[in-house]
């Protein structure tokens, strides 16, 4: 059906055996390219415009995302992702949330229930829409600030700061 839609769509699977059943289904479609790949090593194009969809494996959600988000050019991403995972990516109080915000706006769109899937997961799933603003954080300033986040969010304050300056602020803050 996304083929119907789209000018071109390039699917990426690393599974052989869906990757030959897809193969199979839509060799006579000349808007599809199936890619036998990693997604986790695959390389974006950048000079063209273009959006991601997928239902991707749980246990890899955080690397995936990560890997769409930043290095990407995907105006918008779509994924069907497990419940609490989407949940943590809206936490701000997460070291993913604070990175990911301040890229994309993250919104749910749909909640698919477990029997909505062969084999049936133990848990809810939701599709996801992640739509790309201008970023927050500089190119320049973004090791920093990936640093300083993670620092913040696993409480290491004294390699952020000195114990003075660590006093100074918790008293403006009050």
């Amino acid at each position: 059906k996304l083929a119907k839609i789209s000018k071109q769509v390039t699917s990426i699977e690393l599974d052989s055996h869906l990757f030959n059943l897809s193969s199979e289904k839509l060799k006579l479609n000349i808007r599809v390219t199936l890619i036998h790949q990693d997604i986790l090593q695959f390389q974006f194009p950048n000079k063209q415009r273009y959006k991601i969809v997928g239902n991707i494996p749980y246990h890899l959600s955080t690397q995936i995302i990560k890997k769409v988000v930043f290095e990407s050019h995907a105006s918008d991403i779509y994924l069907i992702v497990e419940e609490g995972f989407y949940k943590r990516t809206l936490d701000i109080h997460r070291t993913l949330g604070l990175l990911l915000h301040t890229q994309v706006s993250i919104q749910q769109l749909l909640k698919l229930p477990a029997e909505c899937f062969h084999p049936k997961p133990k848990v809810n799933s939701v599709l996801i829409k992640l739509t790309r603003h201008t970023t927050d954080v500089p190119d320049k300033y973004w090791k920093l600030y990936t640093y300083f986040v993670s620092k913040w969010v696993n409480r290491e304050y004294r390699q952020l700061f000195t114990k003075n300056q660590f006093h100074q602020a918790m008293k403006h803050a009050k």
